[in-house]
């Protein structure tokens, strides 16, 4: 479980680092790819396909369409327990790229095809850096939890409750995305 891997202050510290510093440079490649693959495309073509998207992703969280997330379902490493601050730095920065370990929901995908295909610099950073803190919040959430085993159970189970208010909660974003 990652709040005992990463439960002291310093190693708090470092991992929360890291999903910022892995967060930022994730949104700096798709900022700078998308740069490329969206210059031939008028705005609307590229706003179309992010609202596609959108769509079949907010209808998987629905539940209404069923397919597997891209996504590395691994577990915490022991290096984090093993190497102190730097350790948990460098599990942080992987977790902050989205590309290491379980996702239980595809709006982060949706995320990274707006800011591939409509975010502004400022517009991808901000987002990174809203990534990087929804995955700290988790963290500090957990490592406030008298019971970690009751606070991991209670997640377990309310996630699933709490997946259309993610849509409903995700849909101005995406708005705002799509639109400009």
């Amino acid at each position: 479980m990652l709040s005992s891997s990463v439960r002291r202050g310093a190693d708090i510290a470092g991992f929360i680092a890291g999903l910022f510093a892995g967060a930022g440079a994730v949104t700096f490649v798709l900022v700078l790819v998308g740069s490329v693959l969206r210059a031939p495309f008028p705005t609307v073509v590229l706003q179309i396909l992010v609202a596609t998207a959108a769509v079949v992703f907010l209808l998987r969280e629905l539940d209404v369409l069923s397919f597997p997330l891209l996504q590395n379902a691994r577990l915490v490493p022991q290096f984090v327990t093993r190497i102190p601050f730097w350790g948990a730095v460098q599990f942080g920065a992987e977790m902050g790229t989205g590309m290491r370990t379980y996702s239980p929901t595809g709006l982060p995908h949706i995320l990274a095809i707006s800011i591939l295909f409509l975010a502004s610099w400022e517009e991808a950073l901000l987002a990174g850096a809203g990534f990087a803190a929804a995955r700290a919040l988790m963290l500090l959430t957990f490592a406030a939890a008298r019971d970690k085993m009751e606070a991991d159970t209670a997640f377990y189970f309310t996630l699933p409750r709490l997946k259309v208010l993610f849509v409903v909660l995700a849909l101005p974003v995406v708005t705002m995305l799509v639109i400009g």
